[in-house]
């Protein structure tokens, strides 16, 4: 249920931003849209933002379930929904940071992926705790989540990465 409240509060913010972003836009023309347009329009163009991060969320919560039903840890669907939602916003916001220096620092290295691992298992070890999880049920929620998140990373590179192998090695052949 959290999940979709909070799939619901992604798409309320991104229609108010898109909302405001095409408000100021339109405000240039003098033949401008009136409100109720800006507003179907904005709703319409939130929708997959909201789709898309609902989609994650639940991949994180059910991640985050599955960590729990292998080393049969009790968790609350209100504190993994909350922890998910935590997870999410670490992932956009200073994940990302993290990531770019790492690849800076110590480039595509199999020493970079293995601290990001590293942070990440601490930093939802922090997050666990601060949501209220007990210690020995945040650290393998935390490095379960983090290795499955390495693990899809990983798998999603290899497949973007035969999938380009393949678009050129069809190109070579219909040249020839």
């Amino acid at each position: 249920m959290n999940i979709i409240f909070a799939t619901l509060g992604i798409w309320i913010i991104a229609t108010l931003s898109i909302y405001a972003f095409i408000r100021r836009s339109e405000r240039q023309d003098p033949q401008g849209k009136g409100p109720g347009i800006i507003a179907i329009t904005s709703a319409l163009l939130a929708l997959p933002v909201a789709a898309m991060m609902g989609g994650i969320l639940f991949a994180l919560a059910g991640s985050v379930q599955v960590v729990g039903w292998l080393f049969d840890l009790e968790i609350s669907s209100g504190k993994v929904g909350i922890f998910v939602i935590a997870v999410l916003v670490y992932l956009f916001s200073i994940d990302s940071l993290v990531e770019i220096f790492l690849k800076s620092v110590m480039g595509k290295a199999v020493t970079g992926k293995l601290v990001l691992l590293f942070t990440r298992v601490l930093a939802f070890y922090i997050i666990g705790l601060i949501v209220g999880a007990q210690d020995g049920t945040a650290l393998p929620v935390a490095a379960g989540l983090a290795v499955m998140l390495l693990v899809m990373e990983t798998l999603f590179r290899l497949l973007k990465k035969s999938g380009k192998d393949s678009g050129s090695e069809g190109r070579r052949r219909r040249n020839v």
